[in-house]
């Protein structure tokens, strides 16, 4: 009945006092360190205020918090660690001076694919680092036992630098090479030591021999002279262990041109057109005496006079038929930097690069127009013969013919040689020519 609900009253708000003083009691700890324990769900104790309603599944903590107005802080993080492997990435990238550094030897495997039990030799470094690559001044020794000692740069070698490669049943390092080298090969100034006792030193470039340079033969001969990838070329003498010596010009790592030669045996000496090694046209007589040498000159043979009636245009015709006969061979052989001068070449190249076709190469056409600014009119007939002179056009293989930027010099040269035999002036005038003109158009 409602008399009997009113007598209750009392005692539940008595209750719900009591339940509010508990858990003030218990959040206070956590109020004073800022921090408030989770609000359980189902909690019986609920704020009843009079003339405030509650939803049933508000809590009580946080309403009497949101009136107390406490202040909150956020919630303590722990702070962050780098990973472990970027502490030990960052211990293996190699820069600046580091101690030595070992390349483990690969397991050598049988036939059945299973792996033997023996290793291949290692590999070693100890030297300067940039960038996590072999830079600055280091020695490695390769696992075939090589060893390189010198300047790096971005992990080859670069600068001067010293190579060594065991030799003999002791495996004792014996030097094969001291001086330049670029991106891992000899450039430069160096010296080599051959394994047959033969030694080079000049100018290398890109691993090869290649300016001038000495090499002395284990036979005792000697040459000093110009060289070109690898091979005698350019102007050189030789001198043999006998006594024997030619001057003169080399092609491919034979005789090529005019050159004389001295037969210390006999005393006689040659002076005339040399082609493939061998000498074609041009005087033998006896050597005259040189008065800075100790030792004479011998005479085993007394030559017969001459008996031509015109003995000079016998020997011109002889030299002009070798040196046709070997155009073709002497025009695509010999370096372009022997045919023409720098500045010859620069303007040379500005004449066909306006002329050429937009593949990169001059036809019929285009070199009818270059060959004519030479100053000589340039008719069909005349072009063919020029090709095939040149060794560009087989013969009566027409005009179907393109060439490129070097092909052109080369033609260049073998046209001014055939033209400067009735006008020897043509080379110097024509090119003066290509540089007024190549002047004008700046």
């Amino acid at each position: 009945s409602r008399s009997a609900l009113c007598s209750r009253l009392p005692i539940a708000w008595t209750r719900v006092a009591r339940s509010a003083q508990r858990a003030v009691r218990r959040t206070a700890p956590f109020a004073a360190a800022g921090r408030f324990p989770p609000v359980t769900r189902g909690s019986s104790a609920m704020a009843m205020r009079p003339g405030v309603s509650r939803s049933p599944s508000e809590s009580m903590f946080s309403e009497d918090f949101r009136d107390t107005a406490m202040p909150t802080t956020g919630r303590t993080m722990r702070p962050k660690t780098e990973p472990l492997w970027r502490a030990h990435d960052a211990k293996a990238q190699k820069s600046g001076q580091r101690g030595t550094i070992y390349w483990v030897g690969r397991n050598i495997m049988g036939e059945d694919g299973m792996p033997t039990g023996q290793k291949t030799k290692g590999a070693s470094y100890h030297g300067e680092w940039g960038n996590n690559r072999k830079h600055g001044y280091g020695v490695q020794i390769f696992p075939s036992g090589e060893k390189y000692e010198g300047q790096w740069g971005n992990g080859l070698r670069h600068g001067e630098g010293t190579f060594w490669v065991p030799s003999g049943k002791a495996q004792r390092l014996r030097k094969v090479y001291v001086g330049g080298w670029k991106d891992d090969k000899r450039h430069g100034r160096g010296t080599c030591f051959f394994k047959n006792g033969e030694f080079f030193q000049g100018s290398w470039d890109q691993g090869k021999m290649h300016g001038h340079g000495t090499l002395r033969y284990a036979n005792g001969d000697l040459y000093v002279g110009e060289w070109h990838e690898g091979l005698r070329s350019g102007k050189g003498t030789l001198n043999k262990a006998n006594g024997d010596c030619y001057e003169g010009y080399w092609l491919n790592d034979k005789r090529e041109g005019s050159g004389s030669f001295f037969y210390s045996e006999s005393g006689k000496v040659f002076v005339g057109e040399w082609a493939n090694d061998l000498p074609k046209a041009g005087i033998y007589t006896q050597a005259s005496a040189n008065p800075e040498q100790a030792s004479g000159v011998p005479t085993t043979s007394v030559l017969p006079a001459i008996r031509l009636a015109l003995p000079t245009e016998v020997l011109e015709g002889a030299l002009a038929a070798v040196r046709n006969a070997r155009k073709a061979v002497r025009a695509k052989g010999t370096p372009v930097t022997r045919l023409f001068t720098e500045e010859e070449i620069h303007a040379l190249q500005d004449a066909f690069q306006q002329a050429m076709r937009p593949d990169g190469l001059a036809g019929p056409l285009e070199l009818q127009a270059l060959l004519s600014q030479l100053g000589t009119e340039m008719h069909v007939d005349r072009l063919q013969e020029l090709l095939v002179s040149a060794g560009y056009s087989p013969e009566g293989g027409g005009l179907d013919v393109a060439v490129n930027s070097e092909d052109f010099l080369r033609l260049v040269a073998v046209f001014l040689d055939e033209e400067a035999g009735s006008e020897p002036s043509l080379r110097e005038d024509s090119l003066e020519g290509y540089w007024d003109e190549r002047a004008l158009d700046d």
